[in-house]
């Protein structure tokens, strides 16, 4: 997409020359603050604040006395990588580490514009070279004010805000669909395996392998094969950037080799939130593959599961939290084979599984629909930014 742009007019700036900090503080407390925004309230995509902590919830430090109002811009200063800036349609407080911003007009910046200029990847990849500290890195107000950019006139900017605003609200709305839509396919599986009346043990529902444990001694030999281990699955499903490699006999590669359609499940993790965490095997790599024990592998049994059933069903056992309380530990949660093999499946006939599964199919798509269309305007966004910003797009 280009957008043709004349940058004869343009004209190069330092910004702490066109935006101003506001510095208000008050007692939030004594002063009936409602509202206020940690960086964790603020997306890494989108220039929308629509989160926030209550004051007084008990989450809040004492560094939360910055006031900001409907309309400024807030950017986090820490971890400017991240590419944490939003603008809330509300007021509230904020911590000393995100600038509360405004842009000055008269000296030829939109406030509207603010905010892309400072999500840009040019302002983004100044920032993270000039923040300073190793653990958790700030961009300080000294060197953002430094940052020198080419700014369009004031009419050129009006046009291309109102262009990335609209992008802005429409990717807004695509994530509203998918999140209802998300909800949908929640409810779809809560209410087909809630009922676990006449259920049987796992183990006569599934197939359920644990993977070969990790050795030293395994590291090298004759039959070297990549395996996938529970950090390569992801909520996004299985995540092949980081596989590692270890050695498997013919005879173990028989038991642990991946097939198709495998449902990787992961067994244990210190974060309750990621037990029982699963993605389906779909052959990213080429054959053979296998799997360490840090997963568990979940197969259909012929004649009684079909293959979406035991996706379906992980599915809803992780988000159901029957997956986590199938499991024992105490500062890592393990589910175990004798965990996974005892827990509850009710098994409906096999026509009634493939009616749920054709359901199912219909809301997962209107799952992706929206969610792919998100990520097209997300990439469009970034490529006018980079025209009109530069960086890398």
């Amino acid at each position: 997409m280009s957008l043709n742009l004349d940058k004869s007019a343009w004209k190069r700036v330092r910004l702490g020359e066109v935006i101003r900090r506001s510095q208000t503080q008050v007692d939030p407390v004594s002063t009936g603050v409602e509202r206020y925004v940690a960086g964790g309230h603020v997306d890494s995509e989108g220039v929308t604040i629509e989160r926030w902590g209550q004051v007084g919830d008990g989450q809040m430090g004492s560094t939360f006395r910055y006031v900001f109002k409907p309309g400024q811009v807030l950017f986090v200063s820490a971890r400017p990588y991240l590419r944490k800036v939003g603008v809330p349609d509300f007021s509230g407080v904020v911590a000393d580490k995100t600038y509360v911003l405004d842009a000055i007009p008269e000296n030829g910046l939109l406030q509207e514009f603010l905010p892309f200029l400072l999500s840009s990847e040019a302002f983004i990849e100044y920032a993270t070279a000039e923040a300073t500290g190793s653990m958790n890195p700030r961009l300080l107000w000294g060197p953002m004010q430094r940052y020198e950019f080419d700014l369009p006139p004031l009419e050129e900017q009006r046009r291309l805000a109102g262009l990335l605003w609209a992008l802005e609200r429409h990717w807004r709305a695509t994530l509203a669909i998918t999140e209802a839509a998300q909800d949908l396919l929640y409810r779809s599986r809560s209410e087909f395996f809630s009922d676990e009346s006449g259920a049987v043990r796992a183990e006569n529902a599934f197939l359920i392998t644990i993977g070969r444990q990790r050795s030293p001694k395994h590291e090298t030999g004759e039959h070297l094969v990549p395996y996938l281990r529970s950090a390569n699955v992801t909520p996004s499903g299985i995540d092949i950037n980081d596989v590692k490699a270890m050695n498997f006999s013919p005879e173990e590669q028989k038991k642990f080799r991946l097939e198709v359609g495998d449902v990787l499940v992961s067994e244990g993790s210190a974060s309750p939130k990621a037990v029982g965490m699963p993605a389906v095997w779909n052959g990213e790599i080429a054959s053979p593959i296998c799997f360490q024990n840090t997963l568990l592998r979940y197969r259909p049994i012929t004649g009684v599961t079909l293959p979406g059933f035991v996706e379906q069903w992980c599915l809803w056992a992780f988000e159901s939290g029957r997956f986590l309380n199938a499991a024992s530990g105490t500062n890592i949660f393990h589910i175990g084979v004798r965990g996974a093999s005892g827990m509850k499946v009710r098994v409906p006939r096999l026509e009634e599984q493939a009616e749920f599964l054709s359901r199912v199919s219909a809301a997962t798509e209107l799952v992706a629909a929206p969610g792919k269309e998100a990520s097209t305007i997300e990439a469009m966004r970034r490529a006018i930014l980079t025209q009109v910003c530069g960086g890398r797009s």
